[in-house]
């Protein structure tokens, strides 16, 4: 398949995978809510061929399927800074966030999040976008934040996001060294019951399961590339804390240095399916520190 979006308007051609499926079987592959598809058709925002038709239309591989997306405005407050881009397609943007902020506030009038640059930069592009992250980096972590840019999809993002399927890796600067180069760690972690902002080690909390490798590390520190196979909220900060390599500078569960400016861990790259043309997306940070150890 191949995809266009202009404005509002997103359009499907070259539909040979799903030739004989019914327009409406093709259209939940994407997740859509049920209210979300009926206000489509009974809008008659969906088309083939420029022509509107009913949900069970059989699609044909030449078809050209139109769906003219509801307008809705950017809906967080313009901050003072743009965000920085690091990659962007018709349906997504990659953006770097900087320690010390968050990605978004509960009251989108408020400014000074990533949500707050992103919309900003919007703004400068001309979009007329919500914006809708799709995960979220803890505020002393530095890097890459995916966003879907076409709220339709936003569902499928979600869903990717929850099965797995989007590959998210950090690199970590730790005190000490893991007792292998590589290695799972599976520890449960749940609500710290003394303290509301931390996260423990815990037999009765969810799932967590962090891949570890070891690249690099001196007589002091060790570089480590972390893969998420879950995503709990401090996940890899309380696994790292957990078998003694605590991250530098941080503040809840590891100790200071002077050695490294700021918390050590870092999203360095993303990695995710195209909903239409299936292809392999990854992008890197390049705004990140080079770290050598």
């Amino acid at each position: 398949m191949k995809y266009s979006v202009n404005l509002n308007e997103l359009k499907i051609n070259y539909l040979n995978e799903v030739e004989g499926e019914s327009l409406i079987e093709f259209l939940q592959l994407f997740k859509m809510s049920k209210k979300n598809l009926h206000l489509l058709f009974t809008e008659k925002r969906i088309k083939v061929n420029r022509t509107t038709v009913q949900r069970e239309y059989i699609l044909q591989k030449n078809d050209e399927i139109t769906i003219q997306m509801p307008i809705e405005e950017i809906d967080y407050a313009m901050d003072k800074k743009c965000a920085e881009v690091v990659y962007e397609d018709d349906l997504v943007c990659v953006v770097h966030k900087d320690a010390g902020i968050i990605v978004h506030e509960d009251d989108k009038q408020k400014t000074g999040t990533l949500a707050n640059q992103v919309a900003t930069y919007y703004a400068q592009q001309g979009y007329s976008i919500p914006v809708r992250y799709i995960h979220r980096l803890d505020e002393e972590t530095q890097g890459l934040v995916l966003f879907c840019k076409v709220p339709l999809l936003q569902p499928w993002f979600d869903e990717e996001l929850m099965e797995k399927r989007i590959e998210r890796t950090y690199h970590a600067i730790t005190f000490n060294r893991p007792s292998e180069d590589e290695m799972m760690i599976d520890k449960r972690l749940g609500r710290d019951r003394h303290d509301a902002k931390r996260m423990r080690v815990s037999s009765t909390g969810k799932d967590a399961l962090t891949k570890l490798k070891v690249i690099s590390h001196n007589d002091m520190y060790s570089l480590i590339e972390c893969k998420l196979e879950t995503g709990r909220t401090h996940q890899i900060r309380v696994h790292l804390s957990a078998i003694h390599c605590p991250i530098v500078n941080d503040n809840l569960y590891g100790r200071m240095t002077k050695d490294f400016d700021g918390m050590g861990l870092y999203a360095v790259s993303l990695k995710w399916t195209d909903p239409f043309t299936k292809e392999k997306r990854i992008v890197f940070d390049s705004l990140l520190p080079k770290i050598i150890l």
